[in-house]
């Protein structure tokens, strides 16, 4: 079983975006409601309220006066709501995340999630709609990669559910989430590939990536090219009186400059990140603590915008869907300081090194060049003891 998904832009009705946005708000109640009962009961009594039970006593608060509102929304996003704080505590406790925290209708993102039953949600491609629960048939755009590939192939999917978003700039996005049964892919004995098809990949600043062939790929740096944009909408934001109209128009445009600064790094990545993948069979990187380097008050602003994790999540669940290989290395292996020809390390080379000379061979080294062939040797000896 093959899970994927598939985001649509939507053009609901007034009445349709509405009923969205009370969803939402829904969902957002029912997280909070949640979150607060789940500290309450464990602050008296030391034990943990359970999203089953907590849903139990949902149903029967739904017959109080205060709360017979819940009977006509979505009951999927009361029940996605709970289980959201359910996900919350669990990363924190694998200290993936901090302590979940109460959500605020004024933050930029609103949004829902349903679940696919008695065919609740449904999609028509001819028509370009989607059906909703509670909501009905929505209009939808599908890009012209998606529409090709509908038009060429048959759309006989299971949706497994569907997230309504909703942005500060006014786009409506809906993304199913569709599961598909596809044959089992070739085994492949990793260990025995050859080196020319494992390909070595040093993460950047200066450059978004050098591989060990050589090539480099220019960072984009995409908010340096709008940050005096967003600078300067900013500070009109910041003279308007809150919650008036001029406020909420202005927020709007500065949201759309920001939707357009992740829009174009998300298409970068992806580009990447498919030639990548279509061209390799094995790829090696370094597992890099993206949260320990963001400390760095002079570079964070640089290691968020060039978007590395992001990049390795594309490559990784392509890498899965192709059947390729993605292998980590360590992020204490000294890729950077060791001569790839004769392994001498060398221990005061500094950040400002591009280029410099190993003591013991003589070797010139490109600084990144020389850190990727690195990567790629130590990616093929973990490929060898695997």
């Amino acid at each position: 079983m093959k899970l994927y998904g598939l985001k649509l832009r939507a053009f609901p009705t007034l009445y349709q975006e509405d009923l969205m946005k009370k969803f939402a708000g829904a969902n957002r109640f029912a997280y909070n409601f949640y979150l607060a009962e789940r500290k309450e009961v464990y602050d008296n009594t030391g034990e943990t309220l359970s999203g089953a039970r907590f849903k139990q006593s949902l149903n029967v608060l739904k017959d109080h006066e205060l709360f017979k509102w819940m009977k006509d929304m979505d009951k999927f996003a009361l029940e996605t709501g709970i289980e959201q704080v359910e996900a919350a505590f669990k990363n924190f406790f694998e200290k993936q995340n901090g302590f979940p925290r109460f959500k605020s209708k004024h933050t930029s993102r609103q949004s829902y999630t349903t679940k696919f039953t008695n065919n609740n949600i449904q999609l028509d491609v001819e028509k370009r709609q989607v059906k909703l629960p509670k909501i009905g048939w929505v209009k939808v755009r599908f890009s012209k990669k998606q529409w090709a590939h509908m038009e060429t192939d048959v759309f006989a999917r299971h949706i497994k559910r569907a997230t309504v978003s909703l942005q500060s700039n006014g786009t409506i996005h809906i993304a199913l989430t569709i599961e598909e049964t596809i044959a089992l892919p070739p085994t492949v004995d990793w260990s025995a590939v050859e080196e020319q098809h494992v390909l070595g990949i040093d993460l950047g600043l200066s450059h978004f990536y050098i591989d060990s062939n050589g090539v480099k790929i220019e960072n984009p740096r995409h908010l340096k090219k709008y940050i005096d944009r967003l600078k300067k909408e900013q500070r009109k934001l910041s003279r308007m009186v809150k919650g008036s109209a001029n406020y909420r128009k202005q927020q709007k445009k500065l949201a759309k400059y920001h939707m357009r600064v992740a829009n174009c790094r998300k298409d970068f990545l992806h580009q990447q990140s498919r030639k990548l993948i279509n061209e390799n069979q094995v790829i090696a990187l370094e597992n890099l603590n993206v949260k320990g380097m963001v400390k760095n008050k002079r570079l964070a602003q640089s290691i968020l915008d060039v978007g590395w994790s992001t990049f390795v999540t594309f490559l990784t669940y392509k890498a899965e869907w192709a059947n390729k290989k993605i292998v980590s290395v360590g992020r204490f292996f000294a890729s950077s300081k060791t001569c790839h020809g004769c392994g001498e390390k060398e221990t005061g080379l500094t950040l400002s090194d591009r280029i410099w000379v190993c003591g013991a061979c003589g070797a010139e080294h490109d600084r990144d060049q020389n850190a990727a062939i690195n990567i790629k040797q130590e990616g093929i000896r973990i490929l060898r003891h695997t």
